[in-house]
């Protein structure tokens, strides 16, 4: 019986299958930060998105609640005075759209827009409230409608 010597085998990674993890996990990560980044930049957008929900929703409410409301009477008030009402500009933005919560500092100005009109019906008062706000270079807008009949 003739005994032969084991061969030694490495149990070791080549630097060519090193390299190839290496390349693969910086494909991924790659990947993921972008992801990341991507994920970051929507979240942004939503919360600024619900702010200025919250400040035309707020108007909308004023249209609505503000009393009293009688054309028939003269009582007008200024909210539902036919006509365009403007709170700031895209030049001097002078409504907080969104506050750091951490800082107490608003990080991003918009301008409001609202409109009434009358339809001419029963001295109905159509109502439309827009805020506008610019974040990273583009324009973002945020546009409701109601409706507001008299109090009578």
């Amino acid at each position: 019986m003739q005994l032969t010597k084991p061969r030694s085998h490495s149990t070791a990674f080549s630097l060519v299958e090193l390299m190839i993890a290496v390349g693969l996990f910086a494909v991924s990560a790659a990947a993921s930060i972008g992801g990341l980044i991507r994920m970051n930049h929507n979240a942004a957008l939503s919360r600024l998105q619900t702010g200025a929900s919250t400040l035309v929703q707020n108007r909308i409410d004023q249209i609505l609640g503000d009393v009293p409301f009688s054309p028939a009477k003269s009582q007008i008030p200024p909210v539902l005075e036919v006509g365009t009402q403007t709170i700031g500009s895209s030049s001097n933005p002078t409504v907080a759209v969104y506050t750091d919560p951490a800082s107490g500092q608003v990080s991003v100005w918009g301008w409001l827009i609202s409109t009434v009109a009358d339809t001419g019906a029963l001295s109905t008062r159509q109502a439309t409230v827009s805020v506008f706000y610019q974040f990273r270079g583009q324009t973002y807008s945020v546009t409701m409608d109601t409706v507001r009949t008299p109090d009578e």
